[in-house]
Formats: structure tokens, C-alpha cells, sequence
């Protein structure tokens, strides 16, 4: 089932709007501006962005949304192309805080097909910068950098490679707020296991993280274990496991946890617990996101899948 039904219409807080080139900027404060190749004969990402950036509001844009590129449908090549336009007009757009790399919906290409490359310069390119997020986790790559002013760091992906994760813990984020992985199935490349997440569990990484999302795990009772007996969960104000395979071993787990009651939220929605589940995780007394849990299926023979693997 497709997972993705349209593009973002709010990113980083901001209303996105498609770019028109024969129109130009109208706004950009407020505003994220989403570009992508439409199928028909209209200009690339890259092209796009050229003209963007001729526009005289483009100085005060705050946000851009990137969507399907070119030779990503039509040749399948990864996202250096667009990583490099970026670079390349920087200083054009003083004023970016924010970067979704992918708003890309699975009829168009699915998430695993996304193929991205290092992301790194543009956290380089764009001191400024206070949100990224990227979808698609092949190729997927972050070479070290330091980053002073970076809250939100969202890598959405069918399958993130432990090497991955290994290079987002080399990345120097001291001012993080916001850390959500998907971390996906193993068929898709998601060869994670928990002891690849432990940098960020023993809690030296980001000392102003408020917000994990460790979401769309094979793998989500050991990590649910893993938070809860670690020391960051003492600074956390939500832990996001949505979408991932929390059942009766994980739940109970939390529940006898007394530093998961120093959450303010917890988030175990798409999983696979029942209403017993539920129940106890409310007696918590914390804000509990519980909806839209899934079913084992009897030809599934017992098994549980992340939400978001294709």
C-alpha cells in the first residue's frame, strides 16, 4: 500500500508552495518553496533552482522543499546533482533555515529506490540552517561536519544502514533538539541493530535533545529496552517508536520503567500491541499516541513488519 498520498503542505512550520518560474517568488517569509521536475519537459530541480534564486525575494527565503528530480526517474542517478546546486547557490539564499531533500511519494518512486549521497555539504553550505530532513536511506551518506544552529534532523527511509547511523553520530550537532531515524527492514538495507544506536542512547551526543524518534524498526521491543535502561531517556520530553514492532515484551517493558514516566509524550501508534497494551501504557499517566495499530495477519505466521520498508 502506498504510504505517501501527497506532498508536504507544511514543512519546518511554513506552507509550501510549488515554485513557477514564469511567476516568480510572490512570498518567502513564512513560506517553504517546493521544487520538482514534473514529467513534462519542465525545468530540473537544478534548472529550477538557478531561477529561484535570480528572484529578488530569494534572499529572504526561510525554506525549500525538494522534490523528484530528473535523472532520478529517467536515469536513476542519486541526489549529488541537487546536493551540489545547492552548494553552489548559497550565498543566494542567506536566509535558508530549512531543507527537505525527497518529498517524494511512493507512486512517483518508492522510498527505497530514493537514491541520496552524502548530504553533508549542505549542512557545510548553509551555517544557518535549522531543519534537514531527507527521505530515501540508498546511498545514503554524512561525512564529518560541525553544525552549531541544527534542531531538526529527519532521515526517513525504508532501510538505514547501520554505516549510516555510524556517520550521523560522527556529525557534531551540539545544539539538537530533534533526532528522528527511520530505521526500517533489513531487506531494504536497514542492517541496524540496537548496539549501532547506543552512541546516541549514552546520552553525550546531543545534550539539548528533547525529541527521539527511533520509528520504523524491525526491532522496536530492544529498543524500547535499550531507551529505557539508557541515560538519555532523563532528558527527553517525547520518545517516538511509531510505526515500528512494539508488542507485549516492549510494552511491558515500559511500564515497569519508572524513568519513562518523565516523559511528557510517547508515541507507540502503527504497532502491534492490543488493547491490554494500551491500558497499562495509559496508567503512565503521560501523553500516550497510541492509534492505528496493526494486525498479524494469519499467513504472516507470527511475523511483524515496520510500517515503511518498499
Amino acid at each position: 500500500m502506498s504510504y505517501y498520498y501527497q506532498h508536504a503542505s507544511v514543512f519546518a512550520s511554513r506552507t509550501v508552495e510549488e515554485f513557477d518560474p514564469q511567476q516568480g517568488l510572490t512570498t518567502a517569509v513564512g513560506t517553504a518553496i517546493a521544487l520538482r521536475y514534473q514529467y513534462d519537459g519542465s525545468h530540473d530541480v537544478p534548472e529550477s533552482l538557478a531561477l529561484l534564486v535570480k528572484d529578488p525575494l530569494a534572499v529572504k527565503l526561510e525554506a525549500l522543499v525538494i522534490g523528484v528530480w530528473k535523472d532520478l526517474i529517467e536515469g536513476g542517478d542519486n541526489s549529488s546533482g541537487v546536493v551540489n546546486a545547492l552548494v553552489a547557490v548559497a550565498d543566494r539564499l542567506p536566509n535558508l533555515k530549512a531543507i527537505f531533500l525527497g518529498d517524494i511519494l511512493s507512486e512517483e518512486y518508492e522510498i527505497s529506490w530514493i537514491l541520496q549521497s552524502d548530504i553533508s555539504p549542505v549542512l557545510s553550505a548553509y551555517p544557518n540552517l535549522e531543519w534537514l530532513r531527507v527521505r530515501g536511506g540508498s546511498g545514503l551518506e554524512f561525512s564529518p561536519v560541525e553544525h552549531d544552529n541544527l534542531k531538526y534532523l529527519i532521515i526517513e527511509t525504508g532501510g538505514l544502514s547501520e554505516d549510516a547511523i555510524a556517520e550521523i553520530c560522527e556529525l557534531q550537532l551540539p545544539n539538537l533538539e530533534h533526532l528522528e531515524l527511520w530505521l526500517g527492514s533489513d531487506n531494504y538495507g536497514g542492517d541496524s541493530t540496537v548496539e549501532d544506536l547506543q552512541p546516541i542512547l549514552e546520552g553525550n551526543l546531543y545534550p539539548k535533545l528533547k525529541y527521539l524518534g527511533l520509528r520504523n524498526a524491525q526491532y522496536t521491543d530492544e529498543i524500547a529496552e535499550a531507551v529505557g535502561r539508557s541515560r538519555i531517556i532523563h532528558q527527553l520530553k517525547t520518545l517516538d517508536l511509531s510505526m515500528g514492532t512494539l508488542g507485549a515484551t516492549g510494552a511491558e517493558f515500559i511500564c515497569s520503567c519508572a524513568a519513562i514516566k518523565n516523559l511528557d509524550t510517547l508515541n507507540v501508534s502503527e504497532n502491534y500491541l492490543n488493547n491490554e497494551h494500551i491500558a497499562k501504557l495509559a496508567s503512565l499517566k503521560i501523553n500516550l499516541i497510541s492509534g492505528h495499530q496493526k494486525e498479524i495477519e494469519a499467513y504472516d505466521e507470527g511475523e511483524r513488519y515496520c510500517s515503511v520498508s518498499e
